[in-house]
C-alpha cells in the first residue's frame, strides 16, 4: 500500500502526529492533496478487497445510519459473528453443517460450537458450510448431543474436539476383549486369533486375508498396530521360520499389502522370536529384529504407510534384566512392561531400567489409545500415568 509521504504529494507533513502525512486541505494560497488515483485507490480496492472476501456485495446505496456500513458489517464477520459467538453444529445424515459460509476462511480457523447429535466414530462423517467446498470430520475424544466442541477447519480434515466434561472422561469400555497393544486413532479396535474387531460390531478376518496373500496357510498374525490410517501386521511364517510385516488401509482392509525391512535382514530358518512395539512413528523389534539372542537390543525402524516400508534407523541397548512381553507398551521414550504384577519401565535412550512397583493383585494388559496408556482386566480399561 502506498502512503502520502512515499507518494510526495501536498500533504500535512507534521510528522510527530502523522509519521506518513496526512490529507491536507486546498486554501486560497495553498496546494492541497490531490484527489487523484494514486492518493485514494489504494484504500478503496482494499475496502472492496474486504467486503469480497467476506461475501459482500456493494448495494450501490450511499451508508449512513438508516442504512448501510457494509465495511463495517465485513469487519464484524471477520472476527465476532464467526468465532465470537457460539454455532450451532448440526447433523444431517453422515453431514455436518454450520450456518456460514467456509470457503473464505484460512485453513485451520477455529470456532466454538453446540453439537445438535451424538458423534459416532463407526461412521465416516463430513463437514460443510453454506457454500461449495467440504472437508472429512473426525473428533479425537468424541462429543454427545447439546456438547460444546471446538471446531478446528483444518483442509486435510476438519477436528472437533469435545469440550464438556463427559467428552473427557479417563475411562474406556473394551466389551469385545483384548484392545490392539497401539492404537493412535479414536476408534476402538480389537485384536482376537489374528482378526479385527470393533464396537460397531464388525469383524474382519486379516490372517485369512494375509495368508491368502502370502500362499502360506500356516502363518500366524502376532501383534496389529493401529497407526497412521492403516493396520500394521506383524507375522510370523513358521513354515520357514521367519517373520514378515503386512498393512491394511483402515478404509480398505479387505487388501493386505506388505511391507519390506530396510537397511535390517530378519532371519529365515531360524528363530530368536523377536517381539514388536510401536510409538507410532517406529517399531521396535527385540533381539535386533532376531539377528541376536540378546533380548535387550532393538531395532528401531521407521514405518512409512506411503511407501510401504520399515527402514531401519536407529538400534537400542537396553539394561540386560529386560524381559521380552506381549504386555509391553512405549509411552513417550520407555518402553513399559508389566509381567506377573511387576511393573518396569527401560528408558530407550539410556536403557536404564526402573522398578515402577509390584503389583500382584493385579491381572491384566497394558494398551495405548488415542495417545494415553490404559490399564485392563475386563470390560473397563484404567488410563494409567506411569
Amino acid at each position: 500500500m502506498r502512503t502520502l509521504k512515499q507518494l510526495g504529494v501536498e500533504r500535512d507533513t507534521d510528522l510527530v502526529k502523522f509519521p506518513q502525512g496526512t490529507i491536507k486541505n486546498q486554501t486560497a494560497s495553498e496546494a492541497g492533496t490531490p484527489v487523484v488515483r494514486e492518493v485514494y485507490g489504494d484504500i478503496l480496492t482494499n475496502l472492496y478487497k474486504l467486503l469480497e472476501d467476506t461475501g459482500i456485495t456493494p448495494d450501490g446505496a450511499e451508508d449512513h445510519d438508516q442504512k448501510g456500513y457494509q465495511i463495517l458489517e465485513a469487519l464484524k464477520k471477520l472476527a465476532n459473528v464467526l468465532n465470537d459467538v457460539e454455532q450451532v453444529l448440526t447433523l444431517g445424515g453422515s453431514e455436518w453443517t454450520v450456518n456460514f459460509a467456509i470457503d473464505n476462511l484460512p485453513d485451520k480457523y477455529v470456532f466454538v460450537a453446540r453439537a445438535t447429535e451424538d458423534y459416532n466414530d463407526a461412521v465416516a462423517y463430513t463437514f460443510k458450510g453454506t457454500d461449495a467446498n467440504s472437508y472429512t470430520l473426525s473428533s479425537p475424544n468424541g462429543f454427545k448431543a447439546s456438547d460444546n466442541v471446538l471446531v478446528i477447519i483444518d483442509q486435510a480434515q476438519v477436528r472437533v474436539i469435545g469440550l464438556s466434561s463427559a467428552a473427557s472422561e479417563e475411562d474406556v469400555y473394551t466389551v469385545f476383549g483384548m484392545p490392539v497393544i497401539f492404537n493412535d486413532s479414536a476408534k476402538m479396535y480389537y485384536e482376537e486369533d489374528g482378526n479385527l474387531l470393533t464396537d460397531t460390531p464388525s469383524i474382519n478376518y486379516l490372517q485369512a486375508i494375509i495368508r491368502a496373500a502370502e500362499g502360506d496357510g500356516t502363518l500366524v498374525v502376532y501383534n496389529m498396530f493401529v497407526l497412521q490410517g492403516h493396520v500394521l501386521c506383524f507375522c510370523y511364517l513358521p513354515s520357514v521360520q521367519t517373520y514378515k510385516f503386512y498393512q491394511f488401509d483402515l478404509q480398505d482392509l479387505a487388501t493386505a499389502e506388505p511391507v519390506a525391512v530396510v537397511d535390517i535382514v530378519i532371519p529365515v530358518g531360524s528363530n530368536n522370536e523377536p517381539f514388536a512395539y510401536t510409538d507410532g512413528i517406529l517399531v521396535y523389534l527385540t533381539n535386533q529384529a532376531g539377528t541376536t539372542a540378546n533380548d535387550y537390543e532393538l531395532a528401531g525402524l521407521t514405518y512409512d504407510p506411503d511407501a510401504a516400508t520399515l527402514d531401519h534407523d536407529i538400534s537400542r541397548v537396553l539394561a540386560n534384566t529386560f524381559t521380552k512381553t506381549t504386555n509391553g507398551i512405549i509411552q513417550g521414550t520407555d518402553l513399559v512392561t508389566f509381567i506377573g504384577g511387576d511393573l518396569k519401565k527401560y528408558d530407550l535412550n539410556t536403557g536404564v531400567e526402573s522398578d515402577l512397583g509390584s503389583y500382584n493383585s493385579f491381572v491384566g494388559t497394558l494398551f495405548r489409545f488415542n495417545g494415553n496408556t490404559y490399564y485392563s482386566n475386563g470390560e473397563v480399561a484404567k488410563k494409567w500415568n506411569v
